[in-house]
């Protein structure tokens, strides 16, 4: 039977290359992370990236690149397949508000 797990990766983060990273349960078929821009943001942008693992220390590899376009509102990404780690890193810095929060959820097979 399937189940989602949810995960935050990020909360009310401002700050450039801050990410937050989760581990992908090797049973994890479907994917989706929310990018939360809060009320006042005027600028930002989020990259989506998959690693190895969740404490990976090199490059991660790109998968999507969310920008600022609109305070209070949320973008989505969602992938499928099998990833060891996803994470969400700010590469320009969110402007205003209280920044960004960003959450993960897998479903499982």
């Amino acid at each position: 039977m399937a189940r989602r797990i949810d995960t935050r990766l990020l909360t009310n983060a401002l700050v450039d290359e801050t990410s937050g990273a989760a581990t992908c349960l090797s049973s994890a078929i479907q994917h989706a992370i929310r990018v939360k821009w809060s009320l006042g943001t005027t600028s930002g942008v989020v990259e989506i990236e998959s690693g190895p693992d969740k404490d990976y220390a090199g490059t991660w590899a790109p998968l999507a690149t969310i920008t600022w376009a609109t305070a209070n509102s949320v973008d989505e990404w969602r992938g499928a397949g099998a990833f060891a780690a996803l994470r969400a890193r700010i590469s320009t810095v969110i402007a205003g508000g209280t920044g960004v929060t960003v959450d993960y959820s897998q479903v499982t097979a």
